[in-house]
């Protein structure tokens, strides 16, 4: 707005500090002179009011001179505008009060709380205390404080975090203020409202040690737990803050129990500084540490607890002595095999969702290297831990590998795919929402692609309709010319898998002694002398079942009219002669 002539006359009166006396007159002749008090003006590209003005200036004189001419102090103290800092950054919301304060003078800021009344918890976006510990003003600080103005213990910042003046402080670093604040005797082991955070806590997290010393002195408990049950050494650990945490296990480890103390050592080695540059001291740490707790489960009588060996984690098992470590000690891959079974075994009886993010993260890891087995299978196991936790889980991840392999023409194993297909059974995913119905289709789309084959016979697609489809198959259904099964046709041919598909298909319940048109069983076909070998170990001795059914087709007795038509028994007697004799096929399934 354009400055009237008067407010640029008062304005050069009350930059020279009304040094003539005329403050008070003139304005005592304005008739307007709560509007002209109350308004902001642009000067110098700030918009302030002539009270923030005078406040900027550090003219007590002028402020009081002002305040006693105005019908409304409370309106006119409160009222906002937008000032430079020491560092020329704009500051929206300053108040005359913040303006005084961020410019020292003090004596000014006195006399607008204790003749205004002005709020000291009407900052630019937090309280003036708060305000003055993220800029790091310990003068303005001090002000407050010694002049009773301020609660150091409840004034909290605006924000979700909620901290007061102790706990932003020590997060921030800032030791001088944090000793000042206990000489002052803030409440040391004071908590957040909602998620129950303390300086300790916040000191942790940060990485302050001399901060984390000097609170841990002042009596402050290691103890405290917040909204999710994380101590500070818990705290330390989760922000990669190895110094605070070797500190925290030196000054706690009498009072930790024994799984917090694995659970301490484990994410040490699953730590990210510790992966990639752990230094010779802090690998003696988190060794002496193993150690330590080797020696109190002895002295405590602890009993062993060993999961059985799963391929998820290589088929390791914890170790269970001292002696054993030591062997692992200088192998990064067994160490991070060693950390997931730890916690394995202790957070997943508290049904502690963060037992699964290094076992995604370690997916994501071999997925980068292409061990896409490995992957698939730690996810797999991981899929049954949410699970088994009550999670809410997803094939999403599944979907994702199994196409990065397409992509990258690497075979998917169809044994593998058929674990994760049996997935879409478990209970968890049978809820028919949208995301679940489109990974199933997603897999039958995959699982299309991974029959698309140029070569048969094909193990993996007979593996694949094996093991996902023989309860709608007829293992020993016949072609309609030469009435062929399916062990007449693979018998013939001399490819290295032919032999391990007349296993899985011997497996799968297909008889060796079915004769085709030409009174000709598989063995008959069978060109090479592995495959004759095969086929005669697995046919003898006969069956009876099999021998009864080749005496009633070579007697010709009259069996149709004794069973009904459509039975299985007719079906088998049929496989076993009666294709040569031309005798319709009666049945579907043997």
């Amino acid at each position: 707005m354009t400055i009237p002539i008067v407010v640029k006359e008062l304005y050069t009166i009350i930059c020279q500090g009304d040094s003539s006396n005329e403050l008070g007159g003139r304005l005592t002749l304005l008739p307007n002179v709560d509007e002209i008090l109350n308004s902001l003006y642009e000067i110098d590209g700030e918009h302030i009011s002539l009270l923030m003005l005078a406040s900027l200036y550090g003219h007590d004189n002028v402020v009081r001179i002002i305040l006693s001419q105005s019908t409304n102090v409370e309106n006119l103290v409160e009222l906002t505008g937008r000032v430079y800092d020491a560092y020329q950054s704009p500051i929206s919301s300053a108040t005359a009060l913040w303006c005084a304060c961020n410019e020292g003078h003090y004596a000014l800021a006195r006399t607008l709380i204790e003749i205004g009344k002005a709020s000291v918890d009407h900052g630019p976006r937090n309280p003036l205390l708060i305000d003055a510990v993220i800029n790091n003003r310990l003068d303005t600080i001090q002000f407050l404080v010694e002049n009773n103005y301020v609660d150091i213990d409840r004034t909290q910042q605006n924000d979700h975090r909620k901290y007061n003046s102790l706990m932003l402080s020590a997060c921030d670093g800032q030791t001088e203020i944090v000793t000042y604040l206990l000489e002052k005797g803030a409440k040391i082991d004071q908590q957040t409202p909602i998620t129950y955070e303390t300086a300790l806590g916040c000191a942790a997290i940060g990485g302050h040690l001399d901060i984390v010393k000097l609170l841990y002195s002042a009596g402050a408990s290691t103890n405290l737990r917040n909204h999710i049950d994380e101590t500070p050494l818990i705290l330390a650990l989760k922000s990669d803050r190895l110094h605070i945490t070797e500190y925290l296990i030196d000054i706690t480890i009498n009072e930790l129990s024994v799984e917090e103390l694995e659970l301490i050592a484990s994410s040490m080695i699953l730590s990210t500084e510790y992966n990639i540059s752990m230094n010779q001291a802090q690998r003696t740490s988190m060794i002496n540490l193993i150690r330590q707790i080797f020696q109190i489960t002895k002295e405590r009588n602890y009993p062993e607890s060993v999961m059985v060996p799963i391929k998820a984690y290589n088929h390791q098992q914890e170790c269970q002595t001292i002696e054993e470590f030591d062997q692992i000690q200088n192998d990064p891959d067994r160490l991070y095999i060693e950390a997931l079974l730890i916690r394995e075994r202790i957070l997943m009886s508290k049904k502690d969702k963060e037992l699964c993010a290094p076992l995604l993260e370690r997916g994501e890891e071999f997925l980068n290297q292409g061990d896409f087995e490995s992957c698939l299978h730690l996810w797999e196991h991981t899929f049954h831990l949410y699970e088994n936790m009550g999670y809410e889980t997803s094939l999403d991840r599944f979907v994702w590998v199994f196409c990065k392999m397409l992509i990258a023409n690497v075979p998917i194993p169809p044994q593998l795919f058929i674990q994760i297909c049996r997935l879409t059974f478990e209970p968890s995913e049978q809820d028919n929402n949208l995301p679940t119905l489109r990974n199933a289709l997603y897999l039958v789309a995959i699982a299309a692609k991974i029959l698309e084959q140029p070569n048969f016979p094909n193990l993996p697609a007979t593996q694949l309709i094996l093991t996902h489809g023989l309860r709608w198959i007829n293992i020993d259904a016949v072609d309609t010319l030469g009435g062929n099964t399916s062990l007449h046709i693979v018998s013939q041919s001399e490819k290295l898998d032919a032999l391990s598909i007349v296993e899985l298909l011997i497996n799968a319940g297909a008889h060796l002694d079915c004769l085709n048109r030409y009174n000709k069983t598989p063995f008959d076909y069978a060109k090479t002398i592995e495959m004759q070998t095969l086929l005669q170990k697995q046919q003898t001795p006969s069956l009876l079942k099999c021998l009864c059914a080749r005496h009633i087709v070579t007697q010709q007795l009259q069996y149709e009219s004794i069973w009904p038509a459509e039975t299985r028994l007719n079906t088998f007697i049929y496989l076993h002669g009666c294709i040569a004799e031309d005798i319709r096929f009666i049945g579907e399934h043997p």
